[in-house]
Formats: C-alpha cells, sequence, structure tokens
C-alpha cells in the first residue's frame, strides 16, 4: 500500500507541477476557465514580452484534463488513507527513515500505511484490530520512537468566511454573483467597527457610481458585446492596436484578461447578469496590446490612445514576473507616460494604475519594474479575504496601496466578466486588483472632476485603511506619522473615504524637483555579505525654485558594476528615521553570469511621503550571501565582486504645505473607533 501512495503521489505532485509550472503569462492574475490558479503552491510565470503563445494555449487546453486526471489520483490515494479510519489508526514519530520505521512497527503488530512528509519522520500507522494500549506504551517506548498517538473522531465545523454572517448590502442589487463580491460587503455587526470592505456601496447611496468617467483597460483585448458590458462599452476610447482595427475584440477565446479586467470596473449593475460593476456607470474601453510581440512603439501608443477622452488607464501587466527581469517603459512609454501626465484631462493628468505584479513566490520584486517605479503611475498590491499579504504580490517601496484578491485556491476570489457573455468568480492575482484600484479612482473623479494626477495620489494616501491589515509585519510610521508598508503601500482603498475626501479636496501646490549632490568617499567595494553605507545631506534645495519641504516621491538612480546583480540589496534611510527597502535580493536574478556588468537602475519610495527631506540621509547596499541559492556549479557563489560607482537621488515635492496637512496628522480606524496620532500598537 505504502509504495501505491508514493507512486501515486509522486505521480500527482508531477502532473501539478508540470501543467503549473509550464503555463506562463505575463498578465498580472490567472485566467480562469479552470485557467492557471494560483494556490498557495502554485507558481505564475511570463513570457518576456510574448503574450499567449500557441504552445501557451495548447497547455491551457490541457489543464481542464490535467486538473482531473491530478484529482483523480489525489482522491485514491486519500481514499486508500482515510479507508484506514473504519481500522484503528495512528500517528507517530519514528527515527531512521522508513525501513526502520516498518520493522519497529511490525514487532509490535502496526502496518505503516504513509509517510505524512517526505522530510519529517512522522508515520500513519494501522492494525486491522484494536491493539492493546500496552503495544502502544511499548512501541512508544523504544528508542528512536519520539511518540505515537491514537487517531480519534473530531467534531469540526466549517469556517467558510463570513458564512455565518449577513451583509448589509446583500439586497442591494439583483446581478446573479452580487453576494460572491465580499469585498464589496458590509458584515459589521456595528456601524461603529472599522470598515472592512472596500466601501463602494455608500458612494452609490449618494449617487456616485462612476458615470461620466472614461477607463480604457489596456490589455489583450476587450469582448465589446459582452451581455454585462454593452452597454457601457465606449468604442471611442477603443482600439486594437496588433490589427490595428478599431474592434478590441480579441480573436481568440483564450485572450479573456482584459475582459476580465474590464468587467470588475463597468459591470453594468441589476440586469441579473453576472455582477456589479465597482464604477458600473463608467464609460469602458479596450486598448488591445498584449497579443503577441509588444514594442516600446505600440506601447507607447496604447498609453496615450486617446488621451483627450480617457481619464483612466488600467494596466494588469509589466515585464515578466520571473524573478530575473528588470526592466520598464523605453523611449516611446516613458514619453508616453509624461505625456499623459501632462496633457491628458485637459492638463489634469491621466491616471495611470499599475499591478504590482505576481512574481512574490519566486523571489521577485517590485524594484525591479520599471512601471511600478514610475513617478506617474498608481502601483496596487493585493491582500487576501482576511487581510494577509499573498504569497504572489511582489512587494517594494514604491506600492502605493492594496486592494483585495486572493490568497489561495480555497479563499473566495473576483467576480467578473469573461469571454462569449460567460460569467466568473475566480479573477486573482494582482491583475484583479489593478482594476478594483480603478474602478475606486473613477468614484472619485466623479465625484471631482477637478482632481489632478497628484491629488488622487494625495488622497489614496490620506484615506486609504490600515485597520483590515493590521495582521501583518513590517508596517512602518513614517516621519510625517503615515503608515506605510511595502506589501500594502498606504493601505486598503477604501472608496467612501476616498470619494468624501474628494469632494471639497483643495488641489496640492506645484510639484518641484530637487537633485542632491551625493559624493562617494571612501572605500565603495563591495564583496560577498559586505555592506556599504552611504551618507549625504540636503537642504532640499532650500532657498532655490527647486525647494522641496513636503516630500511625495523620492527617486535614486545607482551604478553599481556588480558579477551577482540579484544578490543586491538596497535601503534608504531619510532624516526621520524612515527606512525603504528600495530592492531586495532577488536569487534568481543571475543576469551577470559572473562577469562584471553594469547595473544602472532608477528605484521609487513613496514610504518617505509628506516628510521633511532637509537633513541626512543613509543610502546603503549589501551584497547578500546566496550561496544557497546558486549553483555551486555556476561559480556564482564565489566570484561576487563589485563597486557603487553612482548615485543620484531626486527629491520630489512641494515647497508649501498641502492644504489637507493643515488639520493635523491623519485619522486612523483601530477596533475600538478613532485616534488623532497613530502609534505602534496599532499592528496587533
Amino acid at each position: 500500500m505504502l509504495d501505491k501512495l508514493k507512486q501515486n503521489g509522486g505521480l500527482l505532485f508531477q502532473v501539478f507541477s508540470r501543467s503549473f509550472f509550464r503555463t506562463r503569462t505575463h498578465l498580472r492574475g490567472s485566467q480562469l476557465r479552470n485557467e492557471q490558479r494560483l494556490s498557495d503552491s502554485t507558481a505564475l510565470t511570463c513570457p518576456s514580452r510574448r503574450y499567449l503563445t500557441a504552445d501557451h494555449r495548447i497547455t491551457g487546453r490541457i489543464m481542464k484534463s490535467t486538473w482531473c486526471v491530478g484529482a483523480y489520483l489525489y482522491l485514491v490515494a486519500l481514499s486508500q488513507i482515510l479507508s484506514c479510519f473504519a481500522e484503528d489508526v495512528w500517528v507517530g514519530q519514528i527515527d531512521g527513515g522508513l525501513e526502520e520505521a516498518e520493522q519497529l512497527a511490525a514487532r509490535y503488530g502496526f502496518e505503516v500505511v504513509s509517510q505524512l512528509d517526505p522530510n519529517e519522520e512522522t508515520y500513519v500507522l494501522k492494525r486491522s484490530f484494536t491493539p492493546i494500549r500496552r503495544d502502544a506504551d511499548d512501541l512508544e517506548n523504544e528508542q528512536g520512537v519520539s511518540w505515537i498517538e491514537k487517531q480519534i473522531p473530531l467534531k469540526r465545523s466549517k469556517r467558510q468566511m463570513f458564512s455565518w454572517l449577513d451583509s448589509r448590502y446583500s439586497k442591494e442589487f439583483n446581478d446573479a454573483l452580487w453576494n460572491r463580491q465580499w469585498y464589496m460587503q458590509d458584515y459589521r455587526s456595528k456601524k461603529d467597527l472599522p470598515v472592512m470592505d472596500m466601501n463602494v456601496v455608500p458612494c452609490y447611496r449618494e449617487g456616485i457610481t462612476g458615470k461620466g468617467v472614461h477607463v480604457a483597460v489596456v490589455d489583450d483585448g476587450l469582448e465589446k458585446n459582452h451581455a454585462d458590458i454593452q452597454k457601457n462599452f465606449d468604442p471611442e476610447i477603443s482600439f486594437n492596436y496588433v490589427k490595428n482595427r478599431e474592434d478590441p475584440t480579441p480573436d481568440d477565446a483564450e485572450s479573456s484578461h482584459g475582459t476580465q479586467c474590464a468587467g470588475v470596473i463597468a459591470m453594468v449593475a441589476n440586469n441579473s447578469l453576472c455582477g456589479v460593476g465597482v464604477a458600473y456607470d463608467a464609460s469602458i474601453g479596450g486598448v488591445l496590446l498584449l497579443d503577441g510581440d509588444v514594442s516600446d512603439l505600440l506601447e507607447g501608443q496604447a498609453l496615450s490612445h486617446k488621451l483627450d477622452k480617457v481619464d483612466i488607464y488600467s494596466c494588469s501587466w509589466g515585464p515578466e514576473d520571473n524573478g530575473e527581469t528588470m526592466e520598464g517603459p523605453k523611449r516611446q512609454g516613458q514619453a508616453a507616460l509624461y505625456k499623459g501626465i501632462s496633457a491628458g484631462r485637459g492638463g489634469k493628468g491621466a491616471i495611470y494604475v499599475f499591478a504590482g505584479g505576481n512574481g512574490k513566490m519566486k523571489g521577485d520584486s517590485c524594484g525591479a519594474d520599471g512601471f511600478v517605479n514610475s513617478l506617474f503611475t498608481i502601483a496596487i498590491a493585493s491582500a487576501s479575504q482576511d487581510g494577509r499579504a499573498v504569497y504572489y504580490s511582489e512587494r517594494c517601496s514604491a506600492i502605493m496601496a492594496t486592494a483585495y484578491s486572493s490568497g489561495n485556491v480555497r479563499a473566495e476570489k473576483v467576480a467578473s466578466t469573461g469571454m462569449k457573455s460567460t460569467c466568473t468568480t475566480d479573477f486573482v492575482g494582482t491583475s484583479a486588483a489593478t482594476p478594483l484600484a480603478a474602478g475606486v479612482i473613477a468614484l472619485a473623479l466623479q465625484a471631482n472632476p477637478q482632481l489632478t494626477w497628484r491629488d488622487v495620489q494625495h488622497l489614496i494616501v490620506w484615506t486609504s485603511e490600515v485597520t483590515p491589515l493590521r495582521y501583518n509585519k513590517d508596517w512602518t510610521l513614517n516621519g510625517r506619522h503615515f503608515w506605510v508598508s511595502p506589501d500594502f503601500g498606504f493601505g486598503l482603498l477604501n472608496a467612501h473615504a476616498l470619494v468624501s475626501a474628494a469632494r471639497n479636496f483643495k488641489t496640492v501646490p506645484q510639484l518641484y524637483s530637487c537633485r542632491v549632490r551625493v559624493s562617494l568617499v571612501g572605500n565603495t567595494t563591495l564583496s560577498k555579505g559586505s555592506q556599504v553605507n552611504v551618507k549625504f545631506a540636503t537642504t532640499g534645495c532650500s532657498g532655490s525654485k527647486a525647494e522641496v519641504r513636503y516630500l511625495e516621491h523620492v527617486q535614486v538612480t545607482v551604478l553599481v558594476p556588480s558579477t551577482q546583480r540579484g544578490a543586491l540589496h538596497i535601503t534608504l534611510t531619510s532624516p526621520s528615521g524612515t527606512k525603504s527597502i528600495l530592492l531586495e535580493e532577488r536569487p534568481r536574478d543571475r543576469s551577470s553570469k559572473g562577469s562584471l556588468v553594469k547595473f544602472d537602475w532608477t528605484m521609487d519610495s513613496v514610504q518617505f511621503w509628506g516628510e521633511d527631506p532637509r537633513g541626512v540621509w543613509t543610502f546603503t547596499v549589501t551584497a547578500k550571501d546566496l550561496k544557497e541559492d546558486f549553483d555551486e556549479a555556476d561559480g556564482f557563489a564565489e566570484i561576487f565582486g563589485g563597486h557603487i560607482e553612482r548615485v543620484r537621488v531626486l527629491l520630489f515635492g512641494t515647497k508649501e504645505m498641502p492644504q489637507h496637512y493643515k488639520a493635523g496628522d491623519r485619522k486612523y480606524a483601530t477596533r475600538d473607533g478613532w485616534y488623532h496620532r497613530p502609534s505602534q500598537p496599532i499592528i496587533s
């Protein structure tokens, strides 16, 4: 029996690992028709700048059958264990390996059924008749037996999320999936408790539904005739840049990612179909970019498409999330983003919302993503249904805010639309979180169409919630008393708080950039496991036209010739003591291949938001010892070398105090109500 279980278990692992790790896409979420599910033990990888080749589509088509085979084998193995419960089942830890465990067990009339974990010496034992207690005691007293316990039936009840609660909004809409949209429901027992959902329904009750706001989903297309999207579809802001035609509907039914993103934003409400879009009265367009090779030219065109009409560009994609790619927008892409914030929305600036990335389980960091690190974008991370950091959502200092998505295969996911007028409740990843954020921002723009692109960023900082995410580590209280996290930015988006603050928001003062001179003195050589600290002082360009007293973004460009780019861990510490991790080590990043290659990269941090930049800063580069992560045969672990050649720092912010700062520190919700100035115990 044990051999059969081992055989089935090994085959089961192969089936699951092959099917998941051969499925690759650089869209930031899974596409679910039993589609590439993200779970605690699976990964999403992606082809660099190639989207869903024929091989990937074929792989996608065999997913369903693969899952069936895998599920069958799993049930066979499981049934053999569970069948033992008709007999006596024991679990014990026996040292010395499988053979020793079998011999000891047999001596006392037991049979080894299975080994619970290949890396642990814990075994399931059984006997076809009830052993006397003395037999078990004698076995437990044997040398090498740590413990043995009889398995008895236990009473357990399912703890499904919110299963025993009623939402205050359950009858708000008649759409089929409305009650599956948990991230828009209110399950609080008392109204004075902190809001734990994304708080959108109170906006609807005030007439804020996204009406008049135009959102373009830049992706792999949009099924314009979908029954739950068609009413809100706007052909004037749609285009297929791959086929050079007006219709953004993808030719391949497998390309449903953009349609899913669009549904999250603008599914029509109260039509009994699918679900309710976050901004269900917004105009939605599809800009088809990701259906083959993507060039800098096409990327630039897509990101500036109909700039005179589009208010928000929702982008659930980016460079490959494989832990080794370091890439961002090229010349045309950068120009499009700058043009967008300069000329978009009549000079108020288009809003660019980008996914933070799904590569954390591969050791990736969004500090290596140039779209996320742009001054002009809003980077969005994911949180699970229970408010936890998820295994795929990348962390870095440029993450601005968080929206819900899903943490594992058992958790509730995001409801949306699929191709051929279908519905789904399986949309996950930062791909799903990003259109949720875009929809929330659309509500704010309806409430106040005069908001600038920087106003929107300030409002996110001022209104995002920490309490729903408080049970996570690495929250920092910065010098302006904002809570900020590399996993979640400034917290979970709160639509009603954002809309309420937006209504009478006073435009923030003019943005200035202050270039800081950083002199490299002393030894800046890096070796394996070493650390170099570079201290520099700044007045924030005090007395000049570029004076900055209230920080927004801080951008650091470094030139570090190194033999192991992936070993570099880079931080920046402000005069207020806020330490921001600009880039974490990435063990899979072997781009240098042992030769000296120049690492020239710009990283962004929003974690100093509101601080006074004047004083002494510390820039730190640590060369992590990745000996255990790198293949010794390649020689990576033995030959690390490098040095810091150049550091450039740009401070972005205002000279004048933003009006909303004058009311004092922002208030945060706690489990017991509100308080004025935050303190460490909020994270408890």
